[in-house]
């Protein structure tokens, strides 16, 4: 790109996919129009397709002029075996519209997914559950670990079906392939990731798992103890059309009373949505009473560059095999500097676009050291060619930003991003979590009782670095994710100590119960009182911080704390 920047479009605003509306422009003050599911055709006796029927339920609410509330029978089971397309309620640029399940539990084709909502507004989803049959997974008890042969053998819980045989397909998407092992924890369940070459049946109710080069943990197996869940070729770990729930480019929804039991990869995916995006009594989690281990494939929810308020309010999330809420942005890379108030730069991952605004905000930090850089307003945005990868629209290769001061700070490879829309108002309230969680923004989390790592990082595909993150009053247990610690803050990603301003500060743990190490470096201005160290031995680091405070906090026999 030269001075002419030629090629690139000025960017006035946020550029929002444009999506044809599924339904007319909410009329202001207007009671909603009740649809009942059952008047077209709905069933809901768990046999019958009922694809059919929400197919004429959503092409009747096209047509209709204000708010419309869409209603299914009370405690129904409705299964879903086809849909005109992927996403059984693809609900694109609605207005004012509420899903009310009626308590009912939705199972879906393993092609299929429940919702894309994008573009929408005040949009409620409420009383429903969510389930795949058949199921992305089998599970059993791992009977055999033969190191020599590289497998596992492996017994099934009775009532599963068939075994699967087969291994990875590396079609539709499909991702990284492995199986998951469950082992006994200190404080609950601990899993443990095996890569599957293949799955062969080896007998009525009994199959061998063939092991991956990368998987050495069979030291850790007891037979007859150590649990394991099974992919199923051809469904699990793919990508397909994306998460089960797929929320991008929003102002306002509430899901409330919601379950979802199965995946064959991400459980919700939130990607740039604005105003306030609420999740009551939003459960991620294996159905209760069927005895299964796991929940999602991937992600629980996978949460990238909003500018909403986030809020997670009494909401249990366990079972899945990756993160149970991976809190981040896609942050930049600065390419090049053309002049002190002129940067072109690029997204370090290219889907997922978060796009530049004018007037929006730039924060910069080195992301070897953790520094600190000042933030800068932008007074224009110019994007270079759009890209198409893997058939998904992406980022532009290169954006020029125009700031409104120079910032002789910037240079080559520093890490950019626009704080406002890096979740800078997310609360997690009074929930249960069982899987390890990667947080890259603030976050606040109050009442909460976690069972695996809590890591507060920058990663350099997405980012940001964490400030204002605020732990009160919650239950701490190391788990999966890390054998000795229950909360990290690292902020010196490379162990590099700089002086500050640090990238990760403003920092508080306070009235909290810990069971587990801690290490917080890197960072400042945190503040550690008031906490209840129980796990006897468990080291507390505090190292290359400026402005840490650590009063008042007790070990295990409530003597004062010391941190190392």
């Amino acid at each position: 790109m030269g001075c002419h920047r030629a090629g690139w479009t000025v960017s006035a605003s946020m550029p929002f996919l444009l999506l044809a509306a599924l339904f007319t422009e909410n009329a202001a003050g207007a009671a909603a129009l009740r649809l009942k599911a059952a008047d077209y055709g709905l069933i809901a006796d768990g046999a019958a397709d009922d694809g059919p029927a929400i197919a004429r339920l959503l092409a009747e609410a096209r047509g209709v002029k204000g708010p419309v509330a869409l209603i299914f029978p009370e405690n129904g089971t409705v299964r879903v075996t086809t849909s005109p397309e992927r996403y059984v309620f693809p609900l694109d640029g609605v207005a004012g519209l509420e899903l009310d399940g009626g308590g009912c539990l939705f199972l879906l084709n393993p092609y299929l997914r429940f919702m894309r909502l994008a573009g929408s507004r005040g949009t409620t989803v409420r009383n429903l559950k969510v389930d795949f049959d058949p199921l992305p997974f089998v599970e059993g008890t791992v009977t055999e670990a033969d190191a020599a042969g590289r497998f596992l053998g492996v017994k099934l819980r009775p009532g599963q079906g068939d075994a699967p045989s087969g291994g990875p397909t590396r079609e539709d998407g499909e991702q990284a392939f492995f199986s998951m092992l469950w082992h006994d924890g200190p404080y609950g369940t601990v899993s443990e990731h095996c890569w599957t070459e293949n799955i062969e049946k080896t007998g009525d109710g009994t199959l061998r798992v063939h092991c991956g080069d990368s998987f050495h943990g069979f030291e850790k197996i007891t037979p007859g103890v150590t649990r394991i869940s099974v992919p199923v070729p051809g469904i699990a770990h793919r990508f397909g059309p994306g998460a089960c729930f797929q929320v991008r480019d929003n102002t306002d929804a509430l899901f409330e009373d919601v379950e979802l039991w199965s995946a064959p990869w991400f459980g919700f995916e939130l990607l740039r949505n604005g105003g306030a995006l609420t999740f009551r009594r939003v459960h991620l989690r294996p159905r209760p009473g069927s005895g299964r281990w796991m929940s999602l494939w991937r992600d629980g929810f996978h949460v990238k560059g909003n500018s909403a308020a986030l809020r997670w309010e009494d909401c249990e999330v366990f079972g899945m095999n990756d993160d149970a809420f991976n809190i981040s942005t896609h942050a930049s890379t600065v390419r090049r500097v053309e002049a002190p108030d002129w940067i072109v730069v690029s997204q370090a991952f290219p889907l997922g676009y978060v796009p530049w605004r004018e007037s929006g905000m730039l924060a910069a930090a080195d992301r070897d050291t953790g520094r600190l850089f000042p933030t800068r307003r932008i007074v224009k945005v110019e994007e270079g060619p759009p890209r198409v990868i893997s058939d998904k629209p992406a980022a532009p290769g290169e954006i020029a930003l125009t700031l409104e001061a120079p910032a002789p700070e910037l240079a080559e490879g520093v890490m950019v991003w626009d704080p406002e829309q890096a979740n800078p108002d997310t609360l997690l309230k009074n929930c249960v979590i069982g899987m390890s969680c990667r947080m890259q923004s603030p976050v606040r989390m109050e009442g909460c009782d976690v069972t695996a790592l809590l890591w507060f990082y920058c990663e350099h595909l997405e980012g940001p670095f964490p400030s204002g993150v605020r732990i009160t009053d919650c239950t701490l247990r190391r788990g999966r994710g890390n054998p000795d610690k229950a909360l990290i803050f690292s902020g010196q990603p490379k162990g590099n100590e700089a002086a500050p301003p640090r990238a990760i500060h403003d920092i508080v743990i306070e009235n909290s119960r810990i069971y587990g190490g801690v290490a917080v470096e890197g960072v400042e201005n945190a503040r550690i009182t008031g906490n209840r160290f129980l796990e006897a031995g468990a080291a507390v680091v505090l190292r290359g911080n400026h402005g840490v405070a650590a009063e008042g906090n007790l070990d295990a026999e409530g003597n004062p704390l010391e941190p190392r």
